[in-house]
């Protein structure tokens, strides 16, 4: 522990330099393992409080036993299916963590815990399809992830989602294994303008979703000072203008996986990334391939793999998958992406998002990204409609920011320019675009959509 007494946590209710950090972790691990936590225990935890439930997992990892989280949003039934997946043997709540954590020793904390054999750490990630996924790290894979996103033990990193997402629970633990600060923030708006520059937050990390909040929140300026990273979902390029002139010219725009951590991010000096994530960081072999998995030129769309370090192990009882998504070495995403000439990596959607409409591939991300330069547009996706004829129609589903103010023959003439023939052939008007919590896209629930509306228009 090279600083014990700079702060490792940091929020409006708690407080813990490193030295106090890992006394309570320490006093954790301590009790859970007198009520029968062991190397190999799968622990279901279930607790809303952020800062127990870092504890909880760090303490859990001490132990060699492996955790996943059962979100407090979703049903009892879902925690149990989500228990069930993860064969775990022990729940905790947030209730038993508190009262855990302030047990008192009777006896002295040691320095060090025992060695205990890897921890697992356990994430469910369903992505677009709904079908579940339960991604396998190890503690020392976070480790090895950790660099990418962490720069040095000076951050001060704070996002607004909770650590029952995936990228704010690992994040946590990227911060404590790189020594840094992790802050935890309450609210939005102008009281999470108010939080960052109190706690003196370095780095924020935000959804798309969140961004556009930000912007319109008065007062967003005062956050110059700080770095803004965004990932999770595509990034228009219209909403990063906005927030390098509203709020930051230190903005960064990212792509990652549960399964590999961070991947890419842009340069915030660099003019010209356009709507790109940037080049691959340190460490980072990107390669874009074709349906044989073969190397594709530059400029070329195809399956992006990756190789790096802290790679994922593997899908939780799901062993085809895991062959085929871990092979030759490479990790294979599923996304479709390209890389231009300077290197520069394009993201364009999901491989089985892809559709065919007379004879033309249609990637819908690219689309979307166009109807969403549209001025008056606040989202936007294209679904493939079922035609006999044709295969299928690319149709889009748009949000406005004032649905009686857009000129829809307008945005027609626009995207006819835009996007040629691959253009939509219908738009249809809605209040909402189903999307995960990292922001993206619920095709199947947005296809749903389009055709429960057509049926109520033609019954």
């Amino acid at each position: 522990m090279d600083r014990p007494g700079q702060d490792a946590i940091v929020s409006d209710r708690a407080r813990y330099d490193y030295a106090q950090l890992l006394a309570a972790t320490h006093r954790l691990a301590r009790h859970l393992g007198e009520h029968g936590v062991t190397p190999g225990t799968v622990i279901g935890l279930r607790c809303d409080d952020d800062v127990m439930h870092l504890l909880a997992v760090l303490a859990c990892t001490a132990l060699g036993a492996s955790t996943c989280t059962l979100p407090g949003h979703d049903s009892a039934t879902q925690q149990d299916h989500l228990a069930a997946q993860c064969n775990v043997t022990v729940r905790l709540t947030g209730d038993d963590i508190s009262r855990a954590s302030q047990v008192e020793q009777r006896v002295g904390l040691p320095t060090s815990m025992p060695k205990s054999p890897p921890a697992q750490l356990l994430f469910s990630t369903s992505g677009t399809s709904g079908q579940s996924k339960i991604v396998v790290l190890h503690d020392s894979d976070i480790v090895a992830q950790a660099p990418r996103h962490v720069m040095s033990t000076a951050e001060r990193f704070a996002c607004q989602a909770s650590m029952e997402h995936n990228f704010a629970k690992r994040h946590r633990l990227y911060c404590v294994a790189q020594g840094a600060t992790n802050v935890f923030l309450a609210g939005s708006g102008a009281a999470l303008i108010d939080q960052c520059l109190q706690h003196e937050v370095s780095v924020l990390h935000l959804s798309a979703f969140q961004a556009r909040e930000l912007v319109a929140t008065p007062g967003a300026d005062r956050l110059a000072g700080i770095r803004l990273k965004l990932g999770g979902s595509h990034v228009p390029v219209a909403l990063r203008e906005q927030l390098r002139a509203q709020v930051t010219d230190d903005t960064c725009f990212g792509y990652g996986t549960t399964e590999t951590g961070a991947i890419a991010f842009t340069d915030p000096n660099d003019t010209q990334s356009g709507d790109s994530v940037g080049q691959p960081l340190d460490g980072m072999d990107v390669m874009i391939a074709d349906a044989e998995r073969r190397p594709q030129a530059p400029g070329t769309t195809g399956e992006i793999a990756i190789r790096c370090s802290g790679m994922f192990r593997g899908y939780l009882g799901r062993e085809e998958l895991t062959e085929h998504s871990l092979a030759d070495g490479w990790f294979w995403t599923g996304d479709l992406g390209a890389m231009d000439a300077s290197g520069r990596l394009r993201v364009s959607g999901r491989c089985d998002d892809m559709f065919v409409f007379n004879s033309m591939n249609i990637h819908p991300q690219e689309i979307e990204a166009q109807i969403m330069a549209f001025s008056g547009v606040r989202d936007a996706a294209v679904v493939p409609k079922p035609s006999d004829v044709h295969g299928s129609i690319p149709v889009a589903l748009v949000v406005a920011d004032d649905p009686t103010g857009l000129d829809t023959t307008e945005l027609k003439r626009f995207m006819r320019v835009r996007a040629g023939l691959r253009c939509p052939r219908q738009y249809v008007m809605t209040d909402r675009i189903p999307r995960n919590r990292n922001g993206k896209i619920l095709r199947a629930e947005a296809l749903a959509a389009l055709m429960s509306a057509g049926q109520q228009r033609n019954g």
